[in-house]
């Protein structure tokens, strides 16, 4: 913060009086007299009329750069800032000391260091309605899609179908997808003011992510959401206190797949009950596991028209994405740290994830901020032009070919200095002023002032400007290399059009094919897990192997009415110990490379660390054996 200053009263009388006395004086008034009416003092005033000057006096030092030259490099900051290559504090500083360097201007910044200082900084943001704000990230992929021609297309293709349908606003849903983890972020805490260390307590160094795939309508009806856990086996627990109306699902990695994917559509199509007089509209984003035969062929038979949304475009189109995933995350991290601070140790596992996700999923399910989603959005009430210039601006900029540069010129920018790089750039302005330039179709970039502008504008300052240095040289827009690899772009498309069916159909048949050609190579190799240590006979049932562990690891559990109550399997079924050491005692699969397995401390046997749903292998028990 800059430092604070008793400076005083500038003045004791006002810009009001200071104009009034000029009128009186105009008028024939004697100055000494108008002086005394106005309250203005004699000298003040008499050197006031001689310089024609009637603005207020403003207190210390004359300030390094001009109104213009403030304004010109604010604009640029706030231009970078809108294309998502906003500066740091540092940069601006480092930018204010080449601007009154190279443009031989007086000033008093540091010289050691090549920056201007703190307070000139802190100055510059208050005088220019600047703030330091914390940048979300923005992938390049999602600030060059998010276009006005991909939004336009979508819209265009929203249009048709609500034209074509004519869909109550009860009949349009959105879904997608989120993942949330049970190790949650503490946030922040209160503590005592200058404690070097603060740390708040969490379930776990890393978690693994569930998947909760959500839907709501434009008119706030929430379908019961289905949950996806990292696990190859289901267990009833993960289903404890669950969201009413809810499924549970797993898959190896927690995500969503085509096949997860049609069962939810099943799940969706019980709830909406869509029909041929009033069928439903599902608008979702174009991830693979969308976009299968299966769910083609299933949505044509259940009156379910889908339309996907703009690639990369969901953070700002998607009601799901708008208004509820926010706050969902928000609310389900202040259940996570409730329940942890409930109990000293108490540690979170995907037994607790189904009540957590509830109880703060019913906190922000509100008809409003679904209402609020669909209408920030466009989709409805329908509204095309939700989106103004500024917010296309940043793919504009970045997809433009006048940012495009070939390998040779960035290997010969790479190797001049940064005064040769400012000075090509000076005479590329120079030699070419009437070539049209991306920036100037931006309203708001006006004041982006070319080299040959800011040379001709009167610059009320002691020493003028020689260089022509301007903010855009010294902060410009990285150029871009040319890139060979053309990627095959996505659009926003109505999936459950007939047209779409062949390329699907085609998709199928590529997999088979794959399919078909790994079964020829031999298949696939079957690894075995972990091998118990034990000698024991070729055939041996479930209680003797029980019984064989408890000896060999020195348990005084003997009796046979203490093996019965960990026997959870009929004594007569006869199991080969080869496969019971292979394979996991929870999915019946055998294990794959690098995967990691957990032994049961009672039976002895191995499960996937997955499959066991627990953090670490000590004193596990398995859920047979519990």
């Amino acid at each position: 913060m800059p430092r604070n200053r008793n400076q005083g009263l500038k003045v004791n009388w006002s810009q009001n009086d200071i104009t009034r006395a000029f009128k009186l004086v105009e008028e024939g008034t004697p100055i000494r007299e108008a002086a005394r009416f106005t309250g203005i003092p004699f000298s003040t005033l008499q050197e006031r009329l001689k310089k024609k000057n009637s603005e207020l006096p403003s207190l210390g030092r004359n300030p390094v750069f001009s109104k213009e030259q403030e304004a010109e490099m604010a604009e640029q900051v706030k231009f970078l800032g809108k294309i998502f290559y906003g500066c740091t504090s540092i940069q601006i500083r480092k930018m204010a000391y080449e601007y009154a360097d190279k443009n031989n201007l007086m000033h008093n910044f540091n010289k050691n260091l090549g920056m201007a200082g703190k307070d000139w900084l802190m100055g510059f943001m208050k005088r220019n309605n600047l703030s330091n704000r914390k940048a979300e990230g923005t992938s390049l992929n999602r600030a060059t899609a998010f276009n006005k021609d991909e939004v336009g297309l979508f819209f265009k293709l929203l249009g048709e179908l609500m034209e074509k349908y004519k869909f109550l606003p009860r009949n349009i849903y959105n879904v997608d997808e989120t993942g949330f983890s049970f190790v949650q972020d503490p946030g922040k805490i209160v503590t005592e003011k200058g404690q070097k260390r603060v740390g708040s307590i969490t379930s776990g160094e890393r978690g693994k992510n569930v998947t909760a795939v959500c839907a709501v309508s434009a008119t706030g009806v929430y379908i019961p959401p289905m949950l996806i856990f990292p696990r190859q086996r289901h267990s009833p627990a993960l289903e404890n206190d669950g969201p009413r109306g809810a499924i549970y699902r797993c898959s190896k990695n927690g995500w969503i797949n085509e096949e997860l994917f049609v069962a939810w559509l099943k799940h969706f199509a019980n709830f909406t009950k869509p029909s041929e007089n009033e069928p439903i509209l599902l608008i979702l984003d174009n991830h693979s596991s969308h976009i299968s035969l299966r769910t083609y062929e299933f949505c044509k038979t259940n009156n379910i028209v889908m339309l996907s949304l703009p690639p990369h475009g969901s953070h700002r189109i998607q009601p799901l994405d708008v208004s509820i995933y926010g706050p969902f995350k928000a609310a389900y991290k202040q259940e996570c740290n409730l329940l942890m601070k409930t109990e000293l140790g108490r540690k979170i596992t995907q037994n607790d994830i189904a009540s957590l996700f509830r109880k703060a999923f019913q906190k922000i399910a509100t008809i409003p901020k679904a209402e609020a989603g669909f209408a920030s959005t466009g989709i409805y009430p329908l509204n095309p032009d939700i989106f103004t210039e500024e917010d296309f601006l940043a793919a504009e900029v970045l997809n433009s070919s006048e940012l495009v540069v070939s390998i040779e010129e960035r290997r010969e920018m790479d190797n001049k200095t940064p005064d040769q790089i400012i000075q090509l750039t000076i005479e590329h302005n120079i030699s070419a002023p009437g070539s049209p330039s991306l920036l100037n179709d931006y309203n708001s970039t006006d004041i982006i002032l070319s080299t040959q502008v800011s040379q001709s504008i009167a610059i009320d300052h002691s020493v003028p400007t020689t260089s022509g240095v301007t903010a855009k040289d010294l902060l410009s827009v990285p150029k871009k290399l040319v890139n060979s690899k053309n990627a095959r772009k996505q659009h926003a498309k109505v999936l459950t059009s007939t047209p779409y069916k062949e390329a699907l159909q085609e998709k199928e048949e590529r997999r088979a094919t794959r399919e078909k050609k790994k079964e020829n190579k031999g298949g696939v190799k079957r690894k075995s897990g972990k091998k118990s240590t034990m000698k024991v006979p070729v055939k041996m049932s479930i209680k003797k192997v029980k019984k064989k562990v408890l000896q060999e690891s020195n348990c005084e559990t003997s009796s046979d009415s203490e093996i019965d109550m960990i026997d959870v399997r009929d004594d007569d079924d006869d199991t080969d110990i080869e496969d019971l050491q292979n394979k996991c005692i929870l999915c019946d699969d055998y294990g794959q490379n690098n995967e990691l397995w957990y032994r049961c401390v009672q039976c002895g046997l191995w499960a996937h660390a997955e499959c066991s749903g627990c953090e670490s292998p000590e004193g596990y028990v398995c859920d047979l054996c519990r």
